[in-house]
């Protein structure tokens, strides 16, 4: 069994969206807990901060493709998540922009 891990975080937005300082040191906690071995003891961490969406998408597909029931995935996000208009969640990347309209 593999414990795996991705950790994805994003402080800096555009237009719309607030910076986060604190999401890249939330990566860097969670990184820190996961490598301990009496805490996480996992075997591969994998961290991106600070990406666009096809970075974020291209990570998250390579991290769950190929792998093993058994195995043990964690995919940690730390960052703003945008409500479409049906209500579905997105996570936002460092170029998601946020149109603010006025009715």
């Amino acid at each position: 069994m593999a414990k795996v891990a991705l950790l994805i975080g994003v402080s800096k937005y555009e237009f719309g969206l607030n910076t986060l300082p604190a999401a890249v040191k939330d990566v860097e906690a969670m990184q820190r807990v996961l490598q301990h071995p009496e805490m996480g003891g996992f075997d591969e961490i994998k961290t991106l901060t600070d990406s666009d969406a096809h970075a974020m998408q291209v990570e998250i597909e390579t991290f769950f493709s190929g792998r093993k029931k058994e195995d043990l995935l964690l995919l940690y996000f730390s960052g703003h998540g945008i409500k479409d208009d049906n209500g579905k969640l997105h996570l936002a990347s460092s170029t998601t922009k946020k149109i603010i309209t006025m009715n």
